[in-house]
């Protein structure tokens, strides 16, 4: 199968739908499938690509309103290739949709959503995409409540497994927050609750801040409540794949800052679920309790920060042992071809 990908600027190790591309292309071909890639970014390109796009027999679209436009807003090319598209198969992946669709928006936001989710519906509209999906609870929500159906497609983690030791007797919690701390996240919980989990570990609590740090308000956070509560904080800072696969084997249990609800697009997150770390996430209530999931093959690895019964079943998982490493580049290329045939 001619398998062409699209989307907006292509830049992998620097932005994460970049990596995503990288990764699913490089496991395509070694299933024998063919793969180019086009970047749509601006608007000379858009224009060059509607009259010259390659001859496929798939077209993906790896879609984020921000990676075809600097406000977000789908501009007039855009929309014209997706009526030139006419009879091409094709599959929009929804890595992220209009801002604004959560209770309690500012009116800006919700302002501009309401603008972008207008381009969105009329770019869906002019596709006609054969099959539309999203790698997150809250998108497949909202886009069902404005008459779009989107499965579910797995977004995997970047960080590929490299062996390492474990060490037997544990002396400390060990706690992996990989990725940007966001500032948002109920850090005031999180520190109540990891002192109450020391306590009934009787071990001490050391925090490792793995990789780049954007949000240096939520890095801040981390390190007023690591004061307060006496707990450590190691930042590793940048560092190669081979290394974030030892760090996060080295540690007990994993924080996920993105809320519960759209964990699903981080692949940050996606990464300590494969390496089967426990994870530590917060439901901020945006999205129906019904509506959220995760993949079924994380179930079990999954802690509300704000349930009852939070610290029980961290203290039970403690000393259990982990599955193995969980191939998840793989899996969504097999979700995907399975959804395309």
């Amino acid at each position: 199968m001619r398998v062409c990908i699209i989307s907006g600027t292509y830049n992998p190790g620097e932005c994460g739908i970049s990596d995503y591309i990288h990764l699913l292309s490089e496991k395509l071909r070694n299933l024998g499938h063919e793969v180019s890639h086009a970047s749509v970014h601006h608007l000379t390109t858009q224009n060059n690509f509607i009259h010259n796009y390659p001859n496929h027999d798939l077209y993906s679209l790896q879609f984020a309103p921000y990676a075809f436009s600097s406000n977000g807003v789908l501009g007039k090319s855009i929309l014209e290739f997706a009526k030139n598209q006419g009879s091409q198969k094709t599959h929009i992946n929804f890595h992220e949709i209009w801002i604004g669709a959560y209770p309690k928006a500012p009116f800006k936001e919700r302002l501009t959503g309401w603008i972008q989710k207008l381009k969105i519906l009329t770019f869906v509209n002019n596709l006609n995409p054969n099959f539309i999906t999203s790698t997150n609870a809250a998108a497949i929500d909202r886009l069902a409540l404005s008459g779009i159906k989107a499965d579910y497609l797995y977004l995997f983690g970047n960080i590929p497994h490299s062996p390492t030791y474990k060490l037997e007797e544990k002396t400390s919690c060990k706690l992996a927050i990989f990725g940007t701390p966001y500032q948002n996240f109920p850090y005031h919980l999180l520190g109540q609750k990891t002192k109450e989990l020391s306590d009934a570990l009787n071990l001490p609590i050391h925090i490792h801040l793995i990789g780049r740090q954007r949000e240096i308000e939520g890095l801040n956070r981390i390190k007023k409540l690591s004061n307060e509560y006496d707990f450590s904080v190691f930042e590793h800072g940048e560092l190669s794949a081979e290394q974030i696969s030892k760090e996060l084997a080295q540690c007990d249990f994993g924080i996920s800052t993105t809320p519960y609800d759209v964990i699903g697009k981080s692949g940050a997150t996606a990464a300590m679920f494969e390496h089967r770390l426990p994870l530590i996430v917060y439901d901020d209530g945006d999205t129906p309790a019904e509506k959220l999931f995760v993949l079924d093959e994380f179930s079990e690895q999954v802690y509300l920060l704000n349930s009852e019964e939070f610290i029980s079943k961290l203290v039970t998982c403690f000393n259990k042992k982990r599955k193995p490493f969980f191939d998840g580049v793989a899996y969504a290329v097999n979700q995907m071809l399975r959804l395309i045939n």
